[in-house]
This record gives C-alpha cells, structure tokens and sequence, in this order.
C-alpha cells in the first residue's frame, strides 16, 4: 500500500489517527489540529512525527501539501440532547462548515467525520439534513451508520459515523458494518488484572474483556454527596447498608441478608420509578436531579463515557473507574494519556473517538 497524507482535525489524543494505524494504513505527512493544549501534549508524544496546526479557524489552507482523507469529529455541544441544541446556530458546532471549506479546497480522496446521535434529530432534522446538502454541494457523495462502540467494547457508545468521497471515483463498500450484542456479551468474561488506590480506595482493575464504568472526574473521593449511607439493617455488611434515597439505597438481595454485594435502587422517569443496579453494573449519576433521565443503569456495560465521567461501578463497594480503564473502554493502549491529571484524562477519552470502530471503517475503506 501506497502511504497516504492525512490531516486530522479536532485531533483530540489521536483515536482517528491510531484507527488508521492500527488498520495497518501507511501515513506520510500527518498533521493535526485541536486548540486542547493538554490534548496536542498527549498527540504530539504519540505522534512525534505530526505537524501541529493549531485552531481550524487559523489553518493556512493554502500552505497544506495534498491532502488523501481529512477526518473529524466535530464539536458536539450544540447537537447532542443533553445540550442547549443550538445546532449549526451554536458557535462550536458550526465549526463543521470550518473542516468542509478545508475538504472542498484541497479535495481529499475521502473524509470520515464522527458525532453524536442527535444530530440526527437536532433543529427538527435539518441539520443533518443541511451536512447532507453541504457534502452535496462541494462534490462529494457520501454514506453514514450509526455505530455503537458496543459492538467491539463494553461501552454503551451510538456515535454517527459519515464517509465521504469524491463524486464519480469508484470506492469500497464500508457500510453497513454489522454487530451482535448478544453473541459479544457472551463472549466477554470479567478478569481483574490488577489494582489500584489503597486501603478503602482500593479497587480492581478490568480487563478489557469486562465490564467498565467509572465515577466523576471532579469527585476524587467517595461520592459522600451523591450516595450517603444513613443506616444499617442488622448487621453491618455490602448488602444491608442503607443510603439517601435522594439517590441511591441499598435493598435486600432476594429478599434475604448477607449477599455478596448490595443492591442499589436508582432513581429515573420509569412507571417504577427506579432501575435496579448490581454488582457488574454501571451507573450513570449525571444531572442527578432530573426527572426525566432514563437509562441510568448499564447490565453488564458502562453507559456513554462523556467529560464529566459522571459513572459509577459496583465492585465490593462503590468506586470510580480509573483513567487506565477509561482507556480501554475506548481502545486506546493502558497509559495512553499518562502523565496529565486524572481530570484531563476523563476528559480526554469523553471526547474521544473509539478506536475498534475507526479501526473497522479504515480496514474497509483501505482494503
């Protein structure tokens, strides 16, 4: 295979670029651009041979060398249902049409773009809608699916996933890319590999194959807050201590005592009012005092990994998930954000884009 030039634009810690490589994808000149600056450390130690280029808003489009695909994952903030929904009216969001002036000028082969599911439905469709007119407009033609990082990782992660290419050239079929929950459950089986924190802190870590989840990036204690024991049941022991049903409880496992771990009723707009979660669960504490959430309770998986890393995991107890399996539950390699703060790096892979799933769009794009 021929090398390619690639230009990554809100590059992020790199997960289009280490999709690409991983897809065994040869890359000449590289360049990236994100106005992150703890995220640029991070792509510039992994990527040493990448040419920085700041903002997409400042891009020197004229001094670019030729460009083979463009890829980006815009930002989300004005399209996603827990946003404001500005859509292409919001200033982060719009910064799409700032990537496709760079496609129409220098006319990439082809372009993969990432974002989330509502951007489908944002501004009553007509976004969507309007990237589809705009991919039109500068001569590209185009297929998306959307994709759920289930399919390769227990994550619970449905991401819209675009390719673009010139109008006219032959090109590979990529979608649809097919994925089987239940056959992908059962094969996962939960392994811990090792440990971290210490004493009560102390927690242990999954492989890959397991399930992950993972508490606030701001609450580096217990979450005293959010889960507050007011009471035992008996004897003290996991499943007889009782919590604040403001958020969380602890309830009798099958109706007796003395089970291995708790049972934690959730509060969510259900006819119940509340979804059960268990050890191996997550559990998703984000905008806690909402009374329209659902789907706080991940069986088996961890829900969407976002920046605020507002989940939680029942493991002998409560405890947030580490940097180190926030990674994986992104496949991204153990440490690949090592060396910034445990806040930057929840953020980081919030942000990020799951690599199994770039990994599968390159593989058949450059088949």
């Amino acid at each position: 295979m021929n090398t390619i030039n690639h230009l990554d634009l809100f590059s992020g810690v790199g997960g289009f670029s280490l999709g690409l490589k991983e897809a065994g994808v040869q890359v000449g000149w590289h360049g990236f651009s994100d106005i992150d600056k703890y995220a640029n450390k991070v792509f510039k130690e992994r990527f040493p041979d990448a040419e920085e280029l700041g903002s997409i808003e400042t891009i020197n489009i004229d001094k670019l060398p030729r460009i083979d695909i463009v890829t980006f994952g815009f930002p989300c903030q004005d399209l996603s249902i827990a946003g404001r929904r500005k859509g292409f009216d919001g200033s982060r969001s719009s910064l799409f049409f700032k990537a496709i002036e760079i496609i129409e000028r220098k006319k990439p082969k082809y372009f993969v773009f990432e974002n989330v599911k509502g951007f489908y439905s944002s501004n009553a469709g007509k976004d969507f809608t309007t990237a589809l007119q705009t991919v039109a407009d500068i001569g590209y033609d185009g297929g998306w699916q959307l994709l759920n990082t289930r399919w390769f990782l227990p994550q619970n992660r449905e991401r819209i996933y675009f390719v673009g290419h010139i109008r006219g050239e032959c090109r590979p079929k990529v979608f649809p890319i097919k994925g089987n929950d239940k056959e992908l459950e059962n094969e996962r089986q939960i392994e811990v590999v090792g440990h971290s924190g210490s004493g009560g802190q102390r927690g242990d870590i999954y492989s890959p194959n397991g399930l992950m989840s993972c508490l606030s990036a701001t609450d580096y204690k217990q979450p005293k807050q959010i889960l507050n024991q007011i009471g035992v049941i008996g004897k003290d022991s996991e499943a007889t201590r009782v919590y604040d049903t403001t958020c969380a409880r602890t309830i009798k496992n099958g109706g007796g005592m003395g089970a291995k771990t708790g049972l934690y009723e959730i509060p969510e707009a259900t006819k119940k009012g509340y979804a059960v979660a268990e050890e191996g669960d997550s559990i998703n504490l984000s905008q806690p005092e909402s009374k329209t959430r659902r789907g706080r309770v991940g069986k088996g998986v961890a829900q969407t990994l976002d920046t605020g890393m507002q989940q939680y995991t029942i493991q002998s107890g409560i405890r947030r998930l580490t940097p180190t399996e926030c990674e994986r539950l992104q496949g991204f390699p153990d440490g690949w954000t090592e060396g910034q703060s445990d806040t930057q790096r929840y953020k980081q892979m919030g942000n990020a884009v799951s690599v199994p799933v770039v990994k599968s769009i390159m593989e058949k794009l450059y088949k």
